[in-house]
């Protein structure tokens, strides 16, 4: 399945290099629809997050081909990253 054509333009116009693109796209063909309009969702609202996922997905793409433990770290520094982000985000919020 390819990516939705919103999901699509994001991406392009978002600071990733073609290549990256190309690779983010490949991965995120494999959601469903419904997910890859969450996914849309998210990253317009924040698009600051484009690059932090799309290096949890070249992570979490190597950890795959490794075993069960590369796995579990990979998600569990995906996760890790992710709360601090949004603490972050909530932090620099309360203050403005």
């Amino acid at each position: 399945m390819a990516i939705i054509k919103d999901l699509k333009e994001i991406l392009e116009n978002s600071n990733l290099t073609s290549e990256e693109v190309r690779a983010f796209e490949s991965g995120l063909s494999l959601l469903t629809r419904t997910e890859q309009e969450t996914f849309t969702s998210i990253i317009e609202k924040d698009p600051e997050l484009i690059y932090p996922l799309y290096i949890n997905f070249k992570a979490k793409l190597r950890a795959a081909r490794g075993t069960k433990e590369d796995w579990e770290r990979a998600i569990e520094t995906e996760v890790i990253q992710l709360e601090d982000y949004i603490t972050k985000r909530k932090f620099g919020n309360e203050i403005k």
